[in-house]
């Protein structure tokens, strides 16, 4: 869950350097090489891009590829940490799909707005925008988008510790995706597959799906996802107490995450440097690194990742017997944990404090 800077650009005005475009000439054009910018990491190029097309269908009223638009470059912000951006552009999305009465429009968009509410921990919002586009997506026919929709309710349930009913959306997301003949997003779902058998410690399973998740990703040229996975593999090695491999994981989800600009997913990387770094008595280290890993997570907004590095720093405390300062941070991830809906973590950490306190 949680995915390249140029302040100027979210304006919705066309960026300096791009000429007017009218009558919608060159709208194609420039998703085309949005869209090529983005298989390349590139998403400084793909926001300019996607700002030209903004700038060639505004010349048509009433285009509903300008909710479209709108929401690629909510996306894109998204992508980068700029949370907040992400949110207006896809509000302006909803609202444009809304005037044209586009109603596959609005249900993508209320599907992106609900994933942000949900990384803010607003989930009871979150799971009504997610049932609102589950009911506009089916309405329309649209196989895929209810897929997706059915993945990130898999996720809501997840966060919830509600794992049974997170089982039951990622299988029937598979279903959709399989009809729908989409093997990108079905490496999507067999990741969060992944992630569900790490918190299980199903180790095997998780290994599995990671595994076939990234083969797609790779096929299907999905660096986003490629980044993902071998995020989520750390995890998984950390869990088997494998640090070299972890390690390894790690180092190539921080490449990836650098060279995309995706600062979420390098935090997500560093935290889990972090605690290898600690695991292996290297304190100082991982003190440095999960600091690291706290600036990014507050820089993207993302509160579950905040939550996750505070409980990896009184770990640390706790190995370096700095017992006030653990339970301090420990206290600051609980809080979290419950802000942002995550009942399974947050029941885990209050069993470890009481084992602190023992």
């Amino acid at each position: 869950m949680k995915q390249n800077e140029e302040r100027n650009r979210d304006s919705g005005h066309r960026p300096p350097d791009a000429p007017a475009l009218r009558d919608g000439a060159g709208y194609e054009e420039s998703v085309s090489r949005a869209r090529e910018a983005e298989r390349r990491g590139d998403t400084a190029s793909a926001l300019q891009h996607y700002e030209r097309a903004l700038a060639a269908v505004n010349a048509l009223p009433g285009d509903v590829r300008a909710a479209d638009t709108l929401r690629f470059l909510g996306s894109i912000h998204r992508e980068r940490g700029e949370t907040d951006r992400a949110e207006r552009r896809y509000r302006e999305s909803y609202q444009t799909a809304e005037r044209s009465k586009y109603v596959v429009g609005m249900a993508q968009a209320a599907n992106w707005l609900a994933v942000i509410a949900m990384g803010r921990g607003r989930l009871a919002e979150a799971a009504a925008l997610f049932r609102n586009a589950h009911r506009m997506a089916a309405r329309s026919g649209q196989d895929r988008l209810t897929g997706a929709i059915e993945q990130n309710l898999g996720i809501l349930a997840n966060i919830r510790g509600d794992l049974d009913a997170a089982v039951v959306h990622y299988r029937s997301a598979l279903n959709w995706f399989r009809t729908a003949a989409d093997e990108a997003m079905l490496g999507l779902v067999l990741n969060n597959l992944g992630l569900l058998h790490n918190d299980l410690q199903q180790w095997d399973q998780a290994q599995h799906a990671f595994d076939e998740a990234f083969e797609l990703a790779n096929r299907t040229g999905n660096r986003m996802l490629e980044n993902s996975v071998e995020v989520n593999r750390a995890e998984l090695h950390i869990g088997l107490g494998d640090l070299d491999a972890a390690e390894a994981a790690c180092g190539r989800a921080r490449s990836l995450a650098q060279q995309r600009g995706d600062r979420q997913r390098e935090g997500e990387a560093l935290r889990f440097l972090g605690t290898i770094a600690r695991e292996r008595g290297a304190f100082d280290d991982s003190d440095r690194l999960l600091e690291e890993a706290a600036g990014l997570a507050a820089e993207c907004d993302d509160r579950l990742l905040m939550a996750e590095v505070a409980r990896e720093m009184g770990e640390l405390r706790v190995r370096r017997e700095q017992h006030e300062e653990a339970r301090i941070a420990f206290c600051r991830a609980l809080d979290l944990f419950r802000a942002v809906g995550a009942r399974l973590d947050g029941q885990r950490l209050e069993e470890r404090m009481a084992r602190l306190v023992a």
